[in-house]
Formats: C-alpha cells, sequence, structure tokens
C-alpha cells in the first residue's frame, strides 16, 4: 500500500456513494453533487491529519457536515456506521495489514458513479475499472407519478421520462 491515502479515498467514495442519507439529500435538492463529491476527500483529509481521531468523534463530523452542507439531520445511526468502517480501513491500511484491507474492500458494495466528478469518471472508464451503474433500473413513485431513468454510459446524460398513473 505505497499510497494509502489514494486509496483511502477510495474506500471512502465507495462508501459514500452507496450511503443513502448522502444520496437521497443530493437527489432531493439539499445540497449539490459538487458537494457530495468533495466530503470524501474532505472526510479523507481529516482522518489523515488527525492521529488520535475516534469513530465518534468521525461521526460527529460526518453529521455537521450534512447538517451545514446538505440541511440533512441524520435520525439514523448510519453516520456512526459509516464512522465506524472508515476508522477500521484506515488502521487496516495505516498499520500494513494489506491483506485484511483487501478482504474487507471486497465485502464492499460497488462504487456508485453518481458520486464521481466527469473527470473521475473518465478516469475509470479509460482505466475499464468495474463500477456499479444501476441506475438504468431505478424507479421512483411519488404522488401517483412514476420516473424511470435510462443510461447508456456512466459518462453520458441520464434521460428521465415521466409516467402517470391513469
Amino acid at each position: 500500500m505505497a499510497d494509502t491515502k489514494e486509496f483511502f479515498l477510495n474506500i471512502t467514495q465507495r462508501l459514500f456513494s452507496n450511503w443513502t442519507a448522502l444520496r437521497m439529500a443530493v437527489e432531493h435538492g439539499m445540497g449539490s453533487k459538487d458537494r457530495a463529491v468533495d466530503f470524501c476527500p474532505y472526510i479523507t483529509d481529516i482522518i489523515y491529519m488527525n492521529d488520535d481521531l475516534s469513530s465518534d468523534d468521525l461521526a460527529a463530523e460526518l453529521e455537521e457536515y450534512m447538517d451545514r452542507e446538505f440541511q440533512t439531520e441524520l435520525q439514523d445511526n448510519s453516520a456512526k456506521e459509516i464512522a465506524e468502517i472508515l476508522m477500521n480501513f484506515y488502521h487496516y491500511s495505516h498499520d500494513g495489514y494489506g491483506e485484511t484491507v483487501m478482504t474487507e474492500m471486497n465485502k464492499l458494495p460497488q462504487l456508485q458513479p453518481w458520486i464521481l466528478s466527469r473527470d473521475q469518471i473518465k478516469q475509470l472508464t479509460s482505466k475499464s475499472l468495474p463500477i456499479n451503474d444501476d441506475s438504468s433500473s431505478d424507479s421512483e413513485e411519488e404522488n401517483g407519478n412514476s420516473m424511470e431513468t435510462t443510461a447508456t454510459n456512466v459518462s453520458e446524460w441520464v434521460e428521465v421520462k415521466t409516467r402517470r398513473k391513469k
């Protein structure tokens, strides 16, 4: 693990891309996608700049960022869960447990491309790294309307179609 901080940023992106509270805050217009993209290196930097950081401190920072940048008050235990996972990965990677890091990383859900900037998506698609683009199967029911998205490539625009129930 020569560059653990860059590797750790990838872990953070993978976790955050699957964090329902964060994704819903962006999808519901509580904050921009750019703020979510910036959240990953911000948290990575906090972890790497504070040697004595606890998972409780990190959870408090996650909750504060969500409140400040997304006007979202978390009422579940997700910030604590994310913080514990991040701190475990930090200790594994920082203390040289490479095999443990890889085993635990393989247990994580795949990276969702919504959290990446366009430049990051281009880099990933050029490297042919696996990312999960399940946006073609997303559907949403709201006020009797159905929203269906279709995407052919993660770097292209997503077409949104509405269907009214009669």
